[in-house]
């Protein structure tokens, strides 16, 4: 008996020293319900455009901004995108449903100058901390997206403060021939947490030689974690046709940040911000 009464103890022990490490397995055997997609996220999109109701349109295509969802199948983006170098800042919300095995689908309707209701699908990652995005209607639209959480209630200037990666890659048009060249960057940029930043960046247009520049600029980040950033080489003036500007939106608790070139507005060029 006593033997046995040990051996019960032990089983007993046993199962209390292995449900903590069961739960995960347990958890994930529920599957995913809306709630699971919930929160503030960074995200961008890039893609091209094939057929277009809007034809001046058709073409490369990006978008960065920030996506809301509530938890109980509505969403809502605030956005800037790039249609062949022509920018348009879209606002639109929409409804999802998530599947148990965490997948999901969206209907959201696109404002002026398209007003069109248009489908995707997606992926949730990481319990709920990144989400795929993938378009699937209506046809004529090859374009994909990635978002993560923001992690941050409000934002500020303060929470884009430190060393950071900057790497940029997209093409740049040319209106007069309707060609478009490839361009890639990249680079290191120190944030003084105060809007005012200094680097260095590697640049190449066209796959002419690269060349490292010394870079300066600002930036302001406004409570909603989207912010614009603007940087010029050492070797030009900082008058209104000078410097690049880029929009971006924090992602990871201001660790990093999905970017998209506003200017020059003919470039199709997204990128991104990694702290060191």
């Amino acid at each position: 008996m006593k033997c046995a009464a040990a051996l019960t103890l032990r089983h007993v022990r046993s199962l209390l020293l292995l449900t903590p490490l069961m739960m995960p397995a347990l958890q994930a055997r529920e599957g995913c319900t809306n709630r699971d997609f919930n929160g503030s996220f960074g995200f961008y999109a890039t893609g091209h455009v094939i057929q277009s109701p809007v034809t001046t349109l058709a073409g490369p295509f990006a978008r960065v901004g920030r996506l809301d969802a509530d938890g109980d199948g509505r969403i809502r983006f605030a956005s800037t995108a790039s249609f062949n170098g022509i920018l348009i800042p879209q606002d639109f919300g929409g409804k999802y449903t998530m599947n148990s095995d965490c997948t999901f689908s969206a209907l959201v309707f696109l404002p002026d100058p398209f007003n069109l209701e248009v489908t995707f699908v997606g992926v949730l990652a990481e319990g709920g901390n990144e989400i795929r995005e993938f378009f699937v209607n209506p046809p004529g639209v090859l374009v994909y997206g990635t978002g993560r959480k923001t992690g941050l209630a409000a934002c500020t200037d303060r929470n884009l403060s430190g060393s950071y990666l900057m790497e940029l890659t997209g093409a740049v048009l040319d209106p007069s021939s309707s060609t478009r060249s490839p361009f890639a960057a990249l680079g290191k940029i120190d944030m003084d947490g105060a809007g005012k930043l200094t680097g260095k960046l590697s640049s190449n247009f066209g796959g002419l030689t690269a060349r490292e520049e010394p870079i300066s600029g600002t930036y302001s980040v406004k409570p909603d974690c989207i912010f614009e950033l603007k940087y010029y080489t050492a070797n030009e003036g900082t008058g209104a046709g000078n410097g690049v500007t880029l929009k971006g939106s924090l992602i990871d608790r201001g660790e990093g940040a999905y970017l998209m070139v506003l200017d020059p507005s003919n470039a199709t060029v997204l990128g991104n911000l990694k702290a060191q």
